[in-house]
């Protein structure tokens, strides 16, 4: 039993077990955004963006996120963070696949920026700014496991702060999805054949003079306007939002 075990894990680890799985929740995303009747609010935002070659932080909520790629205007950069443990490689191979490039590494949980360097934190962050005043943009989730979900953590904040780039909130959700009752994050896996809605909310443009105080008023207004633009989606498809209910383990609809 324990070789078994063992040839199990190494067969989840390898690298075709992980490429397959990317390819199929790549293909599966494709799938959805073409049968999916979307609802786009306020896409001039990054359109300006866009057609200024100016970059900006893309910034969403965790287990919300997996439905965006398609949205991305396919010949301007966006780098996504990706974690470098857990299900970090799968997650790169699929972001790839989708035509994205990535920045290995994590963000800072509020009041954990100190201790990031253990995963790889304050060198993503370096990248980030890189990227940001070059010429990409960079994706990233506000929130960071292992939680709570929708808490903003710092390293966004820092990465707008000393690029002085903006962060641009957008929530994507469908009318018809199953939301993983057994992740931090309740992760949500989008369904085809109905509804969906993409919200961009407005910039965010984070001053560089802050102190600690500062930091943390700006952090709470970046992850206000996020649950503004979640909220606003999901009143698009006809439900109420994550926080006004509780989902159900699965939530379909037309």
């Amino acid at each position: 039993m324990s070789t078994f075990k063992s040839l199990s894990k190494k067969f989840v680890k390898s690298s075709f077990f992980q490429g397959f799985v990317a390819q199929a929740i790549a293909s599966y995303v494709r799938l959805v955004h073409l049968t999916c009747r979307f609802n786009q609010q306020r896409s001039d935002i990054p359109e300006r963006f866009w057609s200024a070659d100016e970059t900006f932080l893309c910034a969403t909520w965790h287990g919300q996120n997996v439905i965006l790629p398609p949205f991305w205007h396919n010949w301007r950069t966006l780098k996504v963070l990706v974690s470098k443990h857990g299900d970090g490689e799968i997650v790169a191979r699929l972001v790839h696949n989708l035509g994205l490039s990535t920045i290995r590494g994590s963000g800072a949980p509020k009041e954990q920026l100190h201790k990031s360097k253990e995963k790889g934190g304050a060198a993503a962050l370096r990248a980030m700014v890189r990227a940001l005043q070059s010429d990409a943009s960079v994706g990233l989730t506000a929130d960071m496991p292992p939680g709570p979900a929708r808490v903003a953590g710092l390293g966004i904040v820092m990465a707008a702060r000393l690029s002085g780039r903006p962060i641009v909130p957008v929530a994507t959700t469908t009318r018809g999805r199953i939301v993983l009752g057994n992740t931090w994050d309740r992760f949500m896996i989008p369904l085809p054949f109905t509804r969906g809605a993409v919200v961009w909310g407005e910039p965010i443009y984070i001053p560089r003079d802050l102190d600690e105080q500062g930091l943390e008023e700006w952090r709470v207004k970046v992850e206000d306007a996020l649950n503004q633009t979640t909220a606003e989606a999901d009143a698009l498809v006809g439900r109420l939002s994550g926080a006004a209910r509780q989902s159900t383990p699965q939530e379909a609809g037309s």
